[in-house]
C-alpha cells in the first residue's frame, strides 16, 4: 500500500513539480475550459457555460498546485471547483426537466460550491460526499429524462470516454496492482485527460439534445480539422504534386454541396478533402457498413449511407439521409456527394443521378443560400505510387435560381419532395458543369494519347522544364474537343515518335533535356553524407511494409481501385511499423518517442530517396541517348511533328 509520498500512485520527489506527470496533465482542464470559453463567445453555447469553464480552468491550476506541491491551498481549489463542476451538470440535468437547464445549472454549480467549501473547512476528507450526492442526482435526472423520452445526453461516446476514465481512476490509484510510483505512464495523467474530454463531450451532447439545429459539434469541427490536415498529409505522401485550378470559386460563407467525378475510388475523397482543407460529409454507399471494421472510422469522418437498390437496399430509406443533409446544410456545413453513384478508371463521366439535386432542392426550406460546388479530378496515373493529380474548381451553382416558386408567392419552396421537372433541370445543370472540369475523352486510349502528346507539345514549349501536369491535361481537354480528324492526326504523330523511340531503346523522359537541379543535389548528397546510415535504417524498417503494398496493389486488377489498395495498405502497414519498431526498440512512453522517430525517419526518406533516384535515372538517359546520338535525327524530327501537330489543331479549330 502506498504511502503519502505516493499519492495518485506518482511518487512525490524535490523536483520543481513534486508529481510531473500528475501536474502537467492537469493543464488538461485549463484547456477544455478555454474552449468552452471559445464555443461560448463564437454564440455556440449560452453564456451559462461561462461558469463551467471558470471551474475547469480553476480545477486545473488547483490540481497542478495539489499534485506539484501538496499544500492546503491547492487541494481545496483541487476539491472545491471539482464539486462545482459536478453541481453544475447535476442542476443542469435537474433544471431540464423543467425547461430551465441553464438557470439548474448555475443553481447547482452554486450549490456545490458553497456545500463543498462549507465540507472542506470542517471535514476535508466529506468531500467526497458531496460527489456521491451530485453523481446521484445527475443520474436521477438523466433516468427521469428517459422515461420522458427525452433526447439522450448520455450518448456512447461520453459513456465510452467516462468508464475509460473511471477505469485509468481505479488503476491509478495507490493500491493498484498496477501503479508504479517510479514510471512515466501515470494513469492518474489520463484520468485528467480523459475527464477533461468527458467535460467537453458531455457540453456537446447536452446542449445538442436542448437545440438540435444549434448544436455545437466541438468535436465534430475538431475532428474534419484533424482528418483534413491528415488528408493534406497523405496526399502529399501518395503523389508527387497537385495542381488547384480555380479554389477561389469555392463560397466560404454558405452552406456548400461539393459535387465532383469519380474515377479514382477512396482516393478522391481523400483528394476532395485536402483541397478544401477539412473534411465535409461525404455521401458513401450504404454496402460499406456492412463491413464491421469500417464502421467505427466511417463514424468518425462522419460520412452519411446511400441506399442504392442495385446493392439491395430500400431507396426509401434515404429519406432520413437527405433530412442529415439538409441538418448539415442548415447549419452552413460543406457536404459532399459523387453524383455517378459509383468509381471506375472512365474516359469521361457517367451519368450523373438525381441524388445530388434532390438534396440540394430539398435544403432550400432550411438553407435558401446553398451553393452547389463542382470539382472535377484527374490523375496522371492512377498505378504508380508518385504520380500528379490536378483538381478544378468550376464556377459555383445558385440552387435557389434552379427552383420554382410555389403560388404562394417569391421564395416559397415545397416542404415535400422537390418538384420532378426542378430536380431534372438542376441535374443537367451539375452534368454540364462537371463535364466543364472533368476529363471528357471518346476513350481511355485517346485519353492517355492525348495526354501524352500534350506532354510532348509542353515540353518542347518549355524545353529543361517538366510541364505540369495541370498544363499538360489542359492541353489534353483542348484537344479532345477539336474534330476527329484532327484528333487522328495528333494521335497518329504521337504513335509515330513512339514506334521511333522504341526502336532505338530510348524512352521519352530520357530523350528530354532536363536541367539538373545542382542545389538540390548537392543537398541530397550532404544528407546522405550526413545522415545516410540513419537514413538506410529508416528505410530498412519500412521495406516490408513497402513490399505489403506493392504486392497488395499488384493483386489488384481494376485499375481504379489500385490506389485504394494502395492508400490503404500503406496507411495500415505504416502505422504498423511504427507501433512495432517502438514497442520492440524501447518501452513505456520511450516506445511512443521510438515509434514517432521512425515514423519522421520514414518521412525524411520519403522527401530524400524519390528526387533522388529520378536525377540518378535522368543522368543514366542521358549516357543512352549519348549512345545512340546517331540515331536521334528522326526521332527528334518525330518529336517536333507531334508539338507542331497539337499546335496546329489547337490553332486551327480554336478549341478551350
Amino acid at each position: 500500500m502506498a504511502d503519502d509520498a505516493t499519492t495518485d500512485c506518482e511518487l512525490r520527489d524535490d523536483w520543481l513539480l513534486e508529481q510531473d506527470v500528475n501536474a502537467w496533465t492537469s493543464l488538461a482542464y485549463v484547456a477544455a475550459g478555454a474552449v468552452l470559453i471559445g464555443e461560448v463567445r463564437r454564440r455556440r453555447l449560452p453564456r451559462a457555460v461561462f461558469a463551467l469553464a471558470a471551474m475547469a480552468i480553476a480545477e486545473g491550476f488547483g490540481s497542478l498546485l495539489y499534485h506539484g506541491a501538496d499544500s492546503g491551498v491547492g487541494q481545496y481549489l483541487h476539491d472545491v471547483p471539482l464539486i462545482g463542476v459536478l453541481g453544475f451538470v447535476a442542476g443542469w440535468h435537474v433544471g431540464r426537466l423543467r425547461s430551465v437547464a441553464d438557470r439548474g445549472a448555475l443553481v447547482g454549480s452554486a450549490i456545490g460550491l458553497v456545500v463543498s467549501s462549507v465540507m472542506w473547512a470542517v471535514a476535508p476528507g466529506a468531500v467526497n460526499i458531496a460527489v456521491a450526492a451530485a453523481v446521484v442526482v445527475i443520474v436521477a435526472g438523466s433516468w427521469q429524462a428517459r422515461r420522458r423520452r427525452m433526447t439522450r445526453v448520455w450518448t456512447g461516446p461520453v459513456l465510452v470516454l467516462g468508464v475509460t476514465a473511471i477505469a485509468f481512476w481505479a488503476v491509478g490509484s495507490p493500491g493498484s496492482p498496477a501503479c508504479d510510483p517510479d514510471s512515466w505512464l501515470q494513469p492518474h495523467g489520463v484520468w485528467h485527460v480523459l475527464t477533461a474530454l468527458v467535460a467537453l463531450t458531455w457540453a456537446d451532447a447536452a446542449y445538442a439534445a436542448l437545440d438540435p439545429d444549434r448544436a455545437p459539434r466541438m468535436f465534430r469541427r475538431f475532428a474534419d480539422r484533424a482528418l483534413g490536415l491528415l488528408t493534406i498529409g497523405l496526399v502529399l505522401a501518395f503523389h508527387r504534386s497537385v495542381d488547384v485550378v480555380g479554389r477561389e470559386r469555392m463560397p466560404t460563407d454558405r452552406p456548400v454541396l461539393v459535387v465532383a467525378n469519380h474515377g479514382n475510388g477512396f482516393v478522391d475523397p481523400i483528394v476532395v478533402a485536402s483541397v478544401l482543407h477539412r473534411l465535409p460529409r461525404f455521401l458513401a454507399k450504404a454496402a460499406l457498413w456492412r463491413v464491421v471494421v469500417a464502421r467505427p472510422f466511417l463514424a468518425l469522418a462522419g460520412v452519411l449511407p446511400v441506399y442504392r437498390t442495385g446493392d439491395g437496399d430500400r431507396a426509401t430509406d434515404n429519406r432520413s439521409v437527405f433530412e442529415a443533409c439538409h441538418h448539415e446544410l442548415a447549419q452552413g456545413a460543406t457536404v459532399a456527394i459523387f453524383p455517378e453513384g459509383t468509381t471506375g478508371d472512365r474516359a469521361g463521366l457517367d451519368r450523373v443521378k438525381s441524388g445530388a439535386a434532390r438534396i440540394a432542392l430539398g435544403a432550400l426550406p432550411t438553407a435558401p443560400d446553398v451553393v452547389i460546388q463542382p470539382i472535377g479530378m484527374a490523375f496522371e496515373s492512377k498505378v504508380e505510387t508518385r504520380s500528379r493529380a490536378v483538381v478544378m474548381f468550376g464556377e459555383p451553382i445558385v440552387v435557389r435560381d434552379h427552383c420554382t416558386p410555389r403560388p404562394g408567392g417569391e421564395g416559397e419552396f415545397s416542404d415535400g419532395e422537390p418538384d420532378r421537372d426542378d430536380v431534372t433541370a438542376l441535374t443537367d445543370r451539375i452534368t454540364s458543369a462537371l463535364e466543364a472540369v472533368s476529363p471528357s475523352f471518346t476513350s481511355v486510349d485517346e485519353r492517355e494519347l492525348l495526354r501524352a502528346a500534350a506532354r510532348t507539345e509542353r515540353f518542347e514549349d518549355s524545353p529543361g522544364h517538366e510541364p505540369r501536369f495541370g498544363d499538360v491535361e489542359h492541353t489534353a481537354r483542348r484537344l479532345a474537343a477539336a474534330p476527329a480528324d484532327a484528333r487522328e492526326r495528333v494521335i497518329s504523330a504521337y504513335r509515330e515518335y513512339a514506334t521511333r523511340l522504341q526502336l532505338i531503346g530510348v524512352s521519352d523522359p530520357q530523350l528530354r533535356r532536363h536541367r539538373l537541379p545542382i542545389a538540390r543535389l548537392a543537398l541530397s548528397a550532404v544528407a546522405l553524407a550526413l545522415a545516410g546510415t540513419l537514413l538506410m535504417t529508416m528505410t530498412l524498417f519500412h521495406l516490408p511494409a513497402m513490399a505489403v503494398v506493392v504486392l497488395g496493389t499488384g493483386l489488384v486488377r481494376s485499375t481504379a481501385t489500385k490506389g485504394t489498395v494502395r492508400l490503404l495498405l500503406g496507411l495500415v502497414t505504416a502505422a504498423t511499423t511504427w507501433i512495432v519498431a517502438g514497442a520492440w526498440l524501447a518501452d513505456g512512453w520511450a516506445a511512443l518517442g521510438v515509434g514517432l522517430a521512425v515514423a519522421a525517419g520514414g518521412v525524411a526518406a520519403l522527401v530524400v530517396w524519390p528526387p533522388l533516384i529520378r536525377q540518378v535515372l535522368a543522368l543514366v538517359g542521358r549516357l543512352r541517348v549519348r549512345d545512340r546520338v546517331g540515331l536521334l535525327p528522326p526521332v527528334l524530327a518525330a518529336r517536333a511533328a507531334v508539338a507542331a501537330e497539337v499546335r496546329a489543331t489547337l490553332g486551327d479549330h480554336d478549341v478551350d
